[in-house]
């Protein structure tokens, strides 16, 4: 069956307005009014409860406002300009009417007459804006106001589609046949309404917040309320993409994301696959106190056992005492200096610091990261194991199949059919790791001075050697130095784009999560 566009929808939903003139009247009262086409269709009990939420909305809105106080306080206040919306709108209103501006007036400046403060308690409209509070609310004033709209347009489609059904039936559906259909229609997304909000108020409006950033001024040179941020619309992504400094270091960071993400995801599940299969063979004794054993690394809190790793590999740490007393601290920094890991042959040898060593410090990273993530892939494949069926190895046995051939073709394929959800799942935990490099290297060693650009050098945020993307984005937002807000909005875009691609393509081809069977 051919799917139906936009512009058949479209065509249709004309279609049934030139045949149906009488719907089209009751549908037409009720965008005037949410409830008076249903009034027109006898249908009480669903006028009242459409035109409730319409009286319900205006309510919220006179409530929230200074409606009251408009026409005494502008003969008491004149000035030019004066902002009606800002100073007496509702939570509606002026929510959206700060979205759009982003603020008006500031602080320490003279507005109808009056100073304004950062915060007025006798005046509401005399405290100065701010911009960040502003956009927060408007985007909560656009979640309610489209909820609203929703409604509106419910309201709009039901009285015309009613009108229809009765012209044809004759019959005119009851309050208490309305309310008990609306139940049983809608009851999973009633059941899931908490859940809903939840998602709207904490997931939802937080993403929009730090989504609309990327397209404003918003940096540690704005102080608000002495100033207000602007739109600035795709003013950051050009400045980001038009300097050729921002864009290598940048290059650098993405790459050694996506190779953190990749090896530290790979290394960990076959380490864990590995650690599993020895378990389970026939030929270990004392398996539970082996698996025991091993699970030990992930049953510790992560950030205690990296923090734990960066004392071990501080300058003066258990690995470089360890090195030094057993004589092979020389042998040691020759090999990891042939290897490439480390820029500058020494003793004791300069782990995290120096910016020659930033190889050996990705190196380490990986290596920690092995030791946190392999437990939970050995527990996982472990219960793959189990479930594998018997009869497979069986038959391979009696064709005469080798261990090795059994594995390969048994053993792995059911193996990875069973866990790639929850690989594709650590590929994306790994790319937004923001703990395993915070807590252990904090990004350093930091890049040669030569080479961070000047144009970021000056306005801070550099990130180190072995930061990825999220570490960077927490060091241009909070780093005292830095709080390039937009920037770090821009690059949360682009982690958005590129685990959101990647997660849907990659469990779009996974046969275990799709099928039924």
């Amino acid at each position: 069956m051919k799917k139906r566009t936009i512009i058949d929808r479209i065509k249709t939903s004309f279609a049934n307005i030139k045949a149906n003139p009488d719907a089209f009247k009751s549908g037409l009262l009720s965008v005037l009014v949410p409830g008076l086409g249903q009034l027109r269709n006898k249908q009480k009990i669903k006028a009242a409860v459409f035109f409730g939420v319409f009286i319900l909305f205006i309510l919220v809105e006179l409530v929230t406002g200074g409606y009251i106080y408009l026409f005494s306080e502008l003969q008491t206040y004149p000035g030019d300009p004066i902002y009606i919306i800002r100073d007496y709108g509702g939570i509606f209103t002026r929510g959206l009417w700060g979205l759009i501006t982003l603020g008006k007036v500031t602080a320490q400046t003279m507005y109808r007459g009056n100073l304004v403060s950062a915060y007025n308690k006798v005046i509401p409209w005399l405290s100065a804006d701010n911009s960040v509070t502003l956009l927060g609310n408007g985007l909560i004033a656009l979640i309610l106001f489209s909820l609203y709209v929703g409604v509106w347009i419910t309201s709009v489609r039901d009285a015309f589609v009613s009108k229809i059904t009765i012209l044809k039936s004759g019959k005119i559906e009851t309050g208490k046949q309305y309310i008990k259909r609306i139940w049983v229609e809608m009851f999973p997304f009633i059941i899931l309404l908490p859940t809903l909000v939840m998602v709207l108020f904490f997931i939802v409006i937080p993403f929009l917040f730090s989504f609309l950033l990327a397209f404003t001024n918003y940096t540690n040179a704005v102080k608000v309320p002495l100033d207000l941020i602007k739109w600035k619309g795709f003013a950051t992504f050009a400045k980001i993409a038009s300097d050729a400094g921002w864009v290598k270091i940048f290059m650098s960071v993405i790459a050694w994301t996506f190779l953190y993400a990749i090896m530290a995801s790979f290394t960990c599940y076959v380490m864990g696959m590995i650690n599993a299969l020895v378990i389970e063979s026939r030929y270990v004794k004392a398996k539970k106190f082996w698996r025991t054993l091993l699970i030990v690394p992930w049953a510790i809190p992560s950030m205690i056992s990296l923090m734990v790793f960066r004392n071990v590999f501080d300058l003066n740490g258990l690995a470089n005492q360890l090195l030094v007393a057993l004589k092979i601290m020389g042998p040691v920094s020759n090999f990891l200096h042939a290897v490439g890991l480390q820029g500058v042959v020494g003793d004791p040898i300069y782990w995290f610091i120096i910016p020659e060593n930033g190889n050996l410090a990705k190196a380490v990273i990986l290596m920690v990261n092995l030791w946190l993530g392999a437990p939970y892939f050995m527990m996982l494949i472990t219960g793959v194991l189990t479930t594998l069926p018997k009869d497979l190895y069986e038959a391979a046995a009696i064709d005469g199949a080798t261990a090795w051939q059994s594995f390969r073709r048994i053993t792995l394929p059911l193996i990875i059919r069973a866990t790639l959800p929850a690989i594709v799942m650590t590929f994306t935990f790994n790319f937004n790791n923001f703990g395993a490099i915070y807590f252990l290297t904090g990004g350093g060693p930091g890049w040669p001075t030569a080479q961070i650009p000047t144009s970021m050098y000056v306005s801070g945020g550099v990130p180190g050697q072995t930061d990825i993307l999220i570490s960077w984005i927490y060091k241009l937002s909070f780093n005292n130095n830095a709080q390039l807000y937009n920037i770090a909005a821009v690059y949360s875009i682009l982690i958005f784009l590129f685990i959101g691609f990647i997660s849907v393509y990659n469990l779009s081809k996974s046969k275990g999560l799709w099928e039924d069977d």
